[in-house]
């Protein structure tokens, strides 16, 4: 009987906190459990089932312990083994200095909300040896920052420095007045406790190292390098596991840091920003009017581009906040970051984009996410919640479509000369065409309409027409088995399928309206009676499309000289 009472006190205690966000949301968990447990228990002892309900944390007698440790320092000095247990001691501390600056620095990224000002982590850990070492003198237990009551305290309202003196307050009280009510709670309810709190930071992150070595899901980019650092990862964690438990918790520490600095070593060798580089020569697929061109050549800097590839945490990812810092020296409208190579993403590096949104909003300027659906940052950045908090209109399959849609920004801040279809006299390929050229091409020219989605044309149609937007946009794909490649993109005032003019050959793409989308279309026989009846001008017209298409072609040129850089 005495093992059913108990493991019923458990139970319910363990219910209790799981769910205590449910029962009392305002409430911290583990007192909502604790105090259902002793009530529980003591309303037992009150109907006489106290033999029952096992014993209560305070059983035995308490050491007294004076206002200071010094004078048992003093008299272990003078120990006939000090020396043999010199070692010891100093390995012991130098360990524990090591797990609790990492846990303190990791700390202090993850309760840093977006937008707050980032810790000095200096400061940090001088504070945290110092609160050491006169824990040590009074008879504390040396340790590092809780990441879970750190959380905890700041999910229920802990902002500022003075919420650090009232939990130190607080745990003061309790370690010394509340001392013996603390020792009258019961043993199984604060076991149902601790079991609670094992099985809410249980190590996910290796468990998810383990599932990526095995699943088979097709992720596009990365994935050798994802396995070779999934592997490595996991096997230090194992081997770190097994040494604390056979041989020495000390020892298997040094042993996991030795072989962690050599990773972060190995990884850090390069850095994350694979590249980056200004949009003021490299421009979209987007074919735009000459004016429009002009635009972005002069004002394309504000455009931010940066390709990171490898490993994104803590590490990686405050020199990337840092060189971002430095890059928005000169004024940017928008920063896309290229997130297609990145092999690893945990919580840290997550949470620096977020940061990196944050300090990003207050300046106007526009965060892009550059990541293709079933890649290793997207599935990452997913599972942090992420890509919910960025929005996802700032998610774009592509860098080509960022740099379009960044682009399409700046250009918004310039007068629209008009609001309907663009007038003739306004398309590119009509530059230097007098009136009385216009009134002659206009008889040959039909309008056209396509809704958004609509297929103007497919790859390997024959082509008959060529088509001069004059409202909304389309977009020129290749067509793969699986997906497409997004060639080009035709804004108003540009001309698309003027191959059909010179050759009369098939389409080299299918082209889909992207929104509402009016042409003006010329067939290969309206050019044909333009040619008998204005010949000039049909020349001059052939001559007109021939520039638009050397022009496209200097600014691809160009785009591949940037690229190769």
């Amino acid at each position: 009987m005495s093992n059913y009472l108990s493991l019923a006190v458990a139970a319910v205690t363990f219910v209790a906190m799981w769910n205590a966000k449910k029962l009392a949301p305002k409430v911290p968990p583990m007192l909502v459990g604790v105090g259902l447990g002793c009530i529980l228990y003591y309303l037992g002892k009150l109907v006489g089932l106290g033999d029952y309900l096992g014993p209560i944390i305070a059983s035995g007698p308490r050491v007294t312990i004076g206002p200071t440790a010094l004078p048992y320092f003093a008299g272990l000095a003078h120990a006939e083994d000090f020396v043999a247990l010199l070692p010891t001691i100093l390995g012991g501390a130098l360990a524990l200095a090591i797990i609790a600056s990492m846990d303190a620095l990791l700390c202090a990224k993850l309760v840093t909300a977006p937008g707050e000002p980032r810790r000095q982590g200096d400061r940090l850990l001088m504070r945290l040896g110092a609160g050491n070492l006169v824990a040590a003198c009074i008879g504390g237990i040396t340790s590092g920052i809780n990441i879970g009551p750190s959380i905890a305290n700041r999910t229920f309202g802990g902002r500022t420095s003075l919420s650090v003196l009232v939990n130190a307050a607080a745990l003061a009280i309790a370690g010394t007045v509340l001392f013996p009510l603390l020792g009258q709670i019961p043993r199984v309810a604060l076991s149902a406790v601790i079991m609670v709190i094992a099985v809410q930071h249980f190590d996910v992150w290796s468990v998810e190292l383990a599932r990526g070595l095995q699943r088979g899901r097709g992720l596009q980019r990365g994935r050798g390098g994802y396995r070779l650092n999934a592997a490595l990862d996991l096997a230090v964690v194992v081997l770190v596991a097994v040494l604390s438990i056979a041989i020495n918790i000390v020892l298997a520490v040094f042993i996991g840091v030795a072989i962690a600095v050599a990773l972060f070593v190995f990884r850090m060798s390069r850095s994350i920003i694979r590249r980056k580089y200004r949009c003021a020569m490299i421009h979209s697929r987007t074919s735009r009017p000459a004016q429009d061109r002009a635009f972005l050549e002069r004002s394309g800097d504000a455009i931010l581009v940066m390709e990171l590839e490898g490993a994104l945490f803590f590490g990686t990812g405050e020199k990337m906040l840092s060189e971002v810092e430095a890059a928005l020296e000169r004024e940017a409208s928008c920063v896309i970051l290229d997130l297609r190579r990145l092999t690893e993403v945990d919580s840290t590096g997550a949470k620096v984009l977020l940061e990196l949104k944050a300090d990003l909003t207050p300046r106007k300027t526009e965060l892009l996410l550059a990541a293709a659906g079933g890649t290793i940052a997207m599935e990452r950045l997913e599972s942090f919640g992420v890509l919910s908090s960025i929005g996802d209109a700032n998610i774009v399959p592509d860098v080509d479509r960022s740099i379009q849609r960044a682009e399409d920004e700046l250009l918004r801040t310039q007068p629209q000369p008009y609001d309907a279809e663009m007038p003739l006299a306004e398309v590119g390929v009509f530059a230097g065409f007098n009136a009385p050229d216009l009134k002659a091409i206009e008889p040959h020219l039909n309008r056209a309409s396509y809704p958004a989605g609509a297929i103007v044309f497919r790859e390997n149609d024959v082509g008959d027409k060529a088509l001069i937007v004059v409202k909304g946009t389309a977009s020129a794909y290749l067509q793969l088995p699986h997906s497409n490649i997004r060639l080009a993109t035709f804004a108003p005032g540009t001309i698309f399928g003027e191959l059909a003019i010179l050759d009369e050959g098939v389409r080299s793409a299918t082209v889909v309206a992207d929104k509402e989308l009016v042409c003006r279309t010329l067939t290969t026989s309206d050019f044909a009676a333009l040619s008998k009846t204005s010949p000039e001008v049909a020349i001059r017209l052939l001559a007109a499309i021939a520039h638009e298409l050397s022009g496209r072609l200097r600014v691809a040129n160009r785009t591949i000289h940037q690229l190769d850089a």
